[in-house]
């Protein structure tokens, strides 16, 4: 989902942009990274690669391979960016923190990751951190964007489909158009911001029902009912942060303008994903 927008806006960019298969660089076997490095010539590389599936991780099965994928294979990429010369954009998440701030988070807040998933995405940028070379690690959350399972995508399928749909209304967030990561990423570059740790969400925050509410609105499908529930009502296998609300000044400051609000990216999304859906 990322991926492919981080490929279009780079594209769009004027960018000559190489995305190489899973055959030949593979986060899971760490020899394939350096293969890569060694043979290929390039002069920055985004990561937009994880394992995201936050409930999945919780299980034996599958938590071996998020602290592959999401820590330690980062490790690698930082590495060799640093011993090579290149910038290494990375992507990590607001599931860092334990929501327990009751503001919006700073970059220099202390983390504390309530699942494993959070947990392996803080452990790749403890990586990133101790690695000393110009890189760009954006913590970003709530994505959603074409190509892609998202939060809108499964509720406009929802709304479509069920005459009634539950939505948690006690987890604050800032939803993210994958567009727009893409293209303050693109800018860090391009205007050679300071190197480091940021944090971009698109303006405003919201919470699921909020979220929910407003796919429903800019969608019409009104057949279904949102319903708001406390998330004590849902059970899911990796806890959630209540309040995990990125402050974006230093990314504002860093381009020169602030990202458009969460709602007109919405828009912008369904506009062109959803045949009846309203900018």
């Amino acid at each position: 989902m990322l991926g492919s927008k981080v490929l279009e806006v780079l594209k769009a960019g004027g960018h000559e942009v190489l995305v190489p298969p899973r055959a030949d660089v593979d986060l899971s076997r760490p020899h394939t990274l350096e293969a890569f490095f060694r043979t290929v010539s390039f002069d920055a590389l985004f990561n937009c690669a994880a394992f995201t599936r936050v409930d999945a991780c919780e299980e034996p099965a599958k938590f071996s391979m998020a602290m592959a994928v999401n820590g330690a294979a980062v490790g690698w990429l930082a590495k060799l960016c640093r011993a090579s010369g290149r910038t290494l954009v990375h992507f990590s998440t607001d599931y860092v923190f334990d929501g327990k701030k009751g503001d919006p988070y700073l970059e220099g807040d202390p983390t504390s990751p309530l699942n494993v998933y959070g947990r392996s995405k803080r452990q790749g940028e403890k990586l990133v951190l101790a690695e000393t070379f110009p890189f760009y690690l954006i913590r970003t959350s709530w994505l959603f964007g074409p190509n892609g399972n998202n939060f809108v995508r499964t509720m406009a399928d929802l709304l479509i489909s069920k005459p009634r749909v539950e939505v948690v209304d006690d987890q604050m967030g800032g939803p993210t158009y994958t567009g727009d990561l893409a293209a303050f990423a693109l800018e860090l570059l391009e205007k050679k911001a300071q190197p480091g740790l940021y944090h971009f969400c698109n303006d405003g925050y919201a919470s699921w029902y909020d979220f929910a509410v407003e796919i429903q609105k800019r969608t019409g499908f009104f057949s279904c009912a949102v319903v708001p529930v406390p998330s004590e009502n849902v059970f899911r296998p990796a806890a959630r942060p209540a309040d995990s609300r990125l402050d974006t000044l230093k990314a504002i400051t860093a381009v020169g303008h602030p990202p458009q609000p969460w709602k007109v990216a919405l828009g912008e999304y369904l506009e062109k994903e959803f045949q009846n859906a309203t900018a």
